[in-house]
């Protein structure tokens, strides 16, 4: 893994996901990239809306800065390790996922509890963590990074497990103990196994002693069923894969990983079987 792109709108929650991206980049080696993006027509944030766009780019460019030298983490690196400002013109959600193209992982902040609206017509959160180009971790306000030991995968294709668990392995290291395979089975009685050769791709990744839970689950309700579960066993990590979803079938689909995003206190990592 190479780069990190951290989205921020400059709150507590967006502060806390920088630092944690800056701990999982000193594992990996990676570069951070802060990113801010503003519509001026549209940011409540600014009481002047007739502000003259030079001079309201400025005030975006120094509250960028300010939040990067606030959120720094002192680890001894050089100048050139230190996370990298990006200012963007447009709709956040949109600037993310354009910008998704260019990166190993984009690492934000989610709030875990959503506001009515939110949970009507989504977040950025939940539209990034669905359209990047690239995994995302959502991380909640109140979580710190520490080891991915025990990480919740949550699946219902089957198929595409061995992929997702390779790009998992680049993003975590080799610090994982135990993979808990859950299938939440709340319309069929199919069983759900691992597969032996996820066991041996981890083992092309020096975690041989990893080990791997396979645990079917009856729910009714799905969302409710993995969060539980991750807190049962006090997950550092959940892993859900999803797939791209047009306009319409997002329209009439009721996602899942959204649900997820909304109710976890858990570091969520969403996958795309589509990539």
């Amino acid at each position: 893994m190479r780069k990190i792109l951290v989205p921020t709108d400059f709150s507590a929650t967006a502060a806390n996901a920088c630092q944690f991206a800056q701990v999982v980049a000193e594992r990996q080696n990676a570069e951070v990239d802060i990113m801010h993006a503003y519509h001026p027509s549209f940011d409540y944030s600014n009481p002047y809306l007739d502000m003259p766009a030079a001079e309201f780019d400025s005030i975006k460019r120094e509250l960028l800065d300010q939040f990067i030298e606030g959120n720094t983490r002192d680890s001894g690196s050089s100048v050139a390790t230190l996370p990298k400002p990006i200012l963007n013109i447009g709709f956040a959600s949109e600037e993310i996922v354009r910008m998704s193209k260019g990166y190993d992982l984009i690492i934000m902040g989610t709030t875990g509890e959503g506001n009515l609206l939110e949970k009507a017509f989504g977040s950025v959160s939940t539209h990034v963590a669905r359209f990047a180009h690239c995994p995302v971790l959502l991380v909640p306000g109140n979580c710190k990074c520490g080891n991915f030991e025990e990480v919740v995968y949550a699946s219902n294709y089957q198929a595409a497990d061995e992929a997702m668990v390779k790009k998992l392995l680049t993003i975590t290291g080799p610090e994982i103990n135990n993979i808990h395979f859950v299938h939440i089975d709340n319309e069929t009685k199919s069983p759900y196994h691992v597969e032996q050769v996820l066991y041996e791709q981890a083992q092309l990744y020096g975690t041989a002693a990893i080990g791997f839970n396979s645990v079917e689950i009856e729910c009714p309700n799905v969302q409710e069923g993995i969060v539980q579960y991750a807190s049962d066993i006090r997950a550092d990590l959940i892993v859900m894969g999803t797939m791209h979803r047009n306009f319409l079938e997002r329209l009439f689909h009721k996602s899942v990983t959204q649900q997820v995003v909304f109710h976890t206190t858990v570091p969520l990592l969403v996958m795309h079987y589509d990539d």
